[in-house]
């Protein structure tokens, strides 16, 4: 018998989703997925003695590296600037392990607070990462977010009066999800 709760357990988007919402803060994003020159960075990057292609990438607070061991550490760019991981380690530099790159709709529903540059046309997570977008798009993301948070308030208050799998609000976002990664495919 299929459990609700797997029913999309063969979508990567929303198993990517569901890790960004457990992980989260532990977030790295590239230069371009972070607001200004980060903390940090007024010197030269490190000198990487490997052979790994994989962009710099920092924390909020400095600059880390993708693990060696980690199946993320040669991938030629990253499809989206930002990526979770489980665990920060400091060796010869700071490394994260056990790493997944995340889309921009994981962050904007699961990650932390939101702040809207309408002008700019950029959305500010956390004060240090950026994404490019209009504002009215960051604005339904917040509200979005304001009503899932509802949702799963309600789930944990009355989990028996709730039917997770038939709700609109997650069906609605597991949509969005799904959509997200078919259009970046295309």
């Amino acid at each position: 018998m299929k459990q609700p709760f797997n029913m999309h357990a063969m979508h990567s988007a929303v198993i990517l989703s569901v890790l960004c919402a457990g992980l989260y803060p532990n977030v790295a994003a590239t230069l371009e997925g972070t607001v200004g020159v980060p903390l940090g960075r007024n010197k030269a990057p490190s000198n990487n003695n490997s052979t790994n292609d994989c962009p710099i990438l920092f924390d909020g607070r400095s600059e880390v590296h993708v693990h060696p061991s980690s199946m993320n550490y040669n991938i030629n760019g990253l499809r989206y600037p930002f990526l979770v991981f489980l665990e920060k380690v400091e060796t010869s530099k700071v490394f994260l392990r056990d790493t997944s790159i995340i889309s921009p709709y994981s962050l904007l529903l699961f990650g932390g607070s939101i702040s809207v540059q309408h002008q700019m046309g950029s959305i500010i997570i956390d004060n240090w990462m950026k994404l490019t977008a209009p504002a009215q798009i960051a604005v339904l993301f917040k509200q979005l977010r304001l009503t899932l948070d509802a949702v799963l308030k309600d789930f944990i208050r009355k989990p028996e009066m709730m039917s997770f799998s038939n709700n609109e609000v997650v069906k609605s976002i597991v949509h969005l999800l799904l959509e997200e990664a078919a259009s970046h495919f295309s």
